[in-house]
């Protein structure tokens, strides 16, 4: 096996920032991201918004990472527009997996590093839709909430059995600035997304739960 030190649990993931404008309206985007500087596996990310009514806007998003890696959330929330400039305001949660495999450390001892966390956040977005006849959108979201982890690291011993032996269980707040930028014709534009995580109180001298702080995605938006 190879040897590490550390394990990357979690990463920001490419916020969904469909800038409704009207009812009936329905968004579809699939894009990959990948964190920086370290450039990890690639995520796959898909997201969905529709507008039921005038105002109400409803979205749901997921990303997969390296089969070991998995989040998805939905929310709800409204819309209002002011000519070309739109704002919205969501609620909503999450929910993901993250494993960091089954490495050595420094000390080649086995170990595996895993768990699951939930995410109850609010977003706030602001942008402009069908700049330079119907061609550009540029959107900004901030999206704050409350991150609940339950991450373990077990030791492996020569017989396969497991012992938990450090665990980070204690809810953070998180922050989340991402920047939209979409170029294309009315209904097809490709994507560009820049996101970057802040999670307040994370324990920094824990070297084997680590997270990400950027990222960057490229992609597809339909708009129907």
């Amino acid at each position: 096996m190879s040897s590490f030190s550390s394990c990357v649990v979690y990463h920001p993931h490419n916020v969904n920032v469909p800038l409704l404008r009207e009812r009936g309206e329905m968004q579809l985007e699939a894009n990959v991201s990948t964190t920086i500087p370290f450039l990890l596996s690639p995520s796959l990310n898909a997201s969905y918004a529709y507008a039921p009514i005038n105002m109400l806007g409803l979205q749901a998003s997921g990303s997969f990472t390296d089969g070991q890696n998995m989040f998805g959330q939905v929310a709800a929330g409204t819309f209002h527009t002011f000519g070309s400039s739109v704002l919205e305001c969501y609620v909503g949660y999450g929910r993901g997996v993250s494993s960091g495999g089954k490495n050595n450390d420094l000390n080649q001892n086995s170990y595996s590093v895993d768990g699951s966390y939930g995410l109850v956040f609010g977003q706030v977005d602001f942008g402009w839709r069908q700049l330079a006849d119907n061609s550009i959108d540029v959107g900004m979201a901030m999206k704050a909430g409350v991150l609940n982890p339950s991450w373990e690291k077990r030791q492996i011993a020569d017989d396969g059995t497991e012992t938990v032996v450090d665990e980070l269980k204690d809810p953070h707040f998180l922050l989340e600035p991402q920047l939209v930028f979409r170029f294309g014709i009315e209904k097809v534009k490709f994507s560009v997304n820049m996101a970057y995580s802040f999670i307040d109180g994370w324990p920094t001298d824990n070297s084997y739960f680590n997270y990400e702080r950027f990222s960057v995605g490229i992609g597809v938006n339909y708009c129907f």
